[in-house]
């Protein structure tokens, strides 16, 4: 395999989706509530928000080396769990890898270092100081939040209140309660692609020593989780325009609700079964997708 086509899968490009969905969504609401929009400021949220996505994937995949997590997954379903693989199978070195990581990294950073620049305060700093503790410290040392059971509230926070709240601040410059409430509808739908995706991976996650929520839960107790949060980001919707938060077109996403289900019957009937539980994985990243543009369009109308 060319060396080109090896570092683009270990971008992991096509995960890419959550961070467009949370970025499309804080933004929808600075229109909704202040009805500003500047687009430069949206492209810049988004490839900082993207770099520092990339940096993640790259540095899970280094640290998924070092650990021997990749090695001891024979389970992972590709695309979606298991890494990359780049690093493994001998197309990327370690070294590179962590260097790609570094570079987006500080592409990202210097991003958001313009936009804070930019901006009154500095709420896009801190913002992204904290995403950065994230993107090392999820996986890797010192903090290994997923080795402490912290993995799945660190996906959500990032892809939830950080993210969201930091791409409504660049347009709005101010924050305030609807935006928040709203940004847990991403950090949930973020936290169950995480999710569903450790089923397959149990075992070798196991064996390097992580704590992730199938590990602690089980099996059929991480699937009601799973489902109970997919139904709190609906209940979130309904109340949030039955108080008057957000337009009636936002119960559009009701339209992706057979997803969840669909999602858990099929987890459910395929437990161990990994190539049989595929479509639950990609139901959940369907809906991931599928349900924040059509909350964030419903905001532009």
């Amino acid at each position: 395999m060319k060396k080109s086509k090896a570092v683009f899968f270990l971008l992991r490009i096509p995960f890419l989706t959550v961070t467009l969905g949370a970025v499309f969504l804080g933004t929808a609401l600075a229109w909704w509530q202040e009805k500003e929009f500047d687009p430069g400021f949206f492209v810049l949220a988004l490839l900082g928000a993207s770099f520092l996505h990339i940096a993640c994937n790259v540095a899970n995949d280094y640290f998924d080396f070092k650990s021997g997590n990749d090695a001891a997954n024979r389970s992972g379903l590709v695309p979606f769990s298991g890494g990359s693989r780049m690093i493994l199978d001998g197309f990327v070195a370690p070294r590179e890898a962590l260097i790609i990581s570094f570079v987006f990294a500080f592409l990202g950073s210097a991003i958001g270092l313009y936009l804070n620049a930019s901006m009154k305060g500095n709420v896009i700093f801190f913002i992204g100081l904290a995403a950065l503790l994230f993107v090392y410290g999820y996986n890797g040392f010192p903090l290994r939040l997923v080795d402490k059971g912290l993995g799945e509230l660190a996906i959500f926070l990032a892809w939830g209140p950080l993210m969201v709240l930091g791409a409504y601040y660049v347009q709005a410059e101010s924050l305030s309660i609807w935006p928040l409430i709203a940004s847990f509808t991403s950090g949930f739908m973020t936290t169950l692609v995480l999710l569903i995706n450790e089923f397959a991976d149990r075992d070798a996650d196991l064996s390097s020593g992580r704590k992730t929520w199938v590990i602690l839960f089980g099996y059929k107790n991480s699937l009601i989780i799973y489902l109970f949060l997919a139904v709190m980001c609906y209940v979130i919707v309904l109340l949030g325009v039955l108080l008057g938060g957000w337009p009636m077109w936002s119960l559009l996403v009701f339209v992706t609700l057979p997803l969840p289900f669909k999602a858990f019957k099929e987890a459910m009937g395929n437990l161990g079964n990994w190539p049989q539980f595929l479509p639950a994985v990609k139901a959940t990243v369907l809906m991931n997708f599928a349900f924040l543009i059509i909350l964030s369009v419903s905001l532009f109308v």
